[in-house]
């Protein structure tokens, strides 16, 4: 079996927190967020095609180093028996399995997590889910895929992770990027939709020192980290229960 992979970093402490695991890069992406800074990796190319005998071999030479394997992009879940199979793999060895996503295929998800087959989830909420501000963050929206559908599998996701959050350590992650998702309205409407969960949410501050998906955002500075502790704070007056970080 094959898969469109394209790179694996062998040692990261950035992906878990805590954690030394090898991170496997999956090519090719649903969303073209403005601001991403991994476009290299957005389409399936075909030079990504690897097959996964390379990809356990490789990690293999680190196993007694790392604690974990996680799954990463690009848009993993796109790829899902592939997935499936390494997660099974490396569950095999003793190794624990996450995956970093931006929630579009919840019944990949939901399979994963049915199967056991994940501890760790950094869920990607990109912004509040109205139309308007959706399609201008992520441009997900198809001839064949409507932005409504995009962010009613997102919402499912959460729904998905609802029943099984206490079974794994749970990460959503926000980028406040000016001009675009900074508004104190927007992130109080992500965290309705997530309290409750067994959850760190992550305020993740905008970088705009790499080359972006869209030139033009590299103009933007990235909001203070007295502007990110304000939009916590304010989140915390409504929602006391949340547990949030900068980063």
């Amino acid at each position: 079996m094959q898969a469109f992979i394209s790179g694996i970093v062998p040692l990261s402490t950035t992906e878990w927190f805590g954690k030394l695991s090898a991170v496997i890069f999956f090519g090719g992406c649903d969303f073209r967020c403005r601001y991403c800074y991994n476009p290299e990796m957005l389409e399936s190319r075909q030079e990504f095609l690897t097959d996964l005998k390379v990809i356990t071999s490789e990690i293999k030479k680190h196993e007694d180093m790392i604690e974990s394997v996680i799954f990463s992009g690009g848009e993993p879940c796109l790829q899902r028996m592939a997935l499936i199979t390494l997660a099974k793999h490396f569950k095999s060895k003793e190794l624990k399995v996450g995956i970093d996503t931006n929630g579009s295929k919840p019944n990949v998800i939901r399979e994963l997590l049915s199967l056991e087959l994940l501890d760790f989830i950094s869920l990607d909420i990109k912004s509040p889910f109205s139309n308007d501000v959706f399609s201008r963050v992520t441009n997900s929206k198809t001839f064949f895929t409507k932005t409504e559908e995009i962010m009613d599998g997102i919402k499912e996701t959460i729904n998905v992770l609802r029943k099984y959050h206490e079974n794994v350590e749970l990460e959503i992650k926000t980028v406040i990027v000016p001009s675009l998702v900074y508004k104190k309205e927007d992130l109080l409407e992500i965290a309705r939709l997530i309290d409750g969960l067994n959850c760190i949410w992550v305020l993740q501050q905008f970088e705009n020192e790499k080359e972006l998906v869209d030139k033009n955002m590299e103009n933007i500075q990235p909001a203070s980290e007295k502007f990110l502790e304000n939009l916590k704070e304010f989140c915390l007056k409504e929602y006391p229960g949340l547990r949030v970080k900068i980063r």
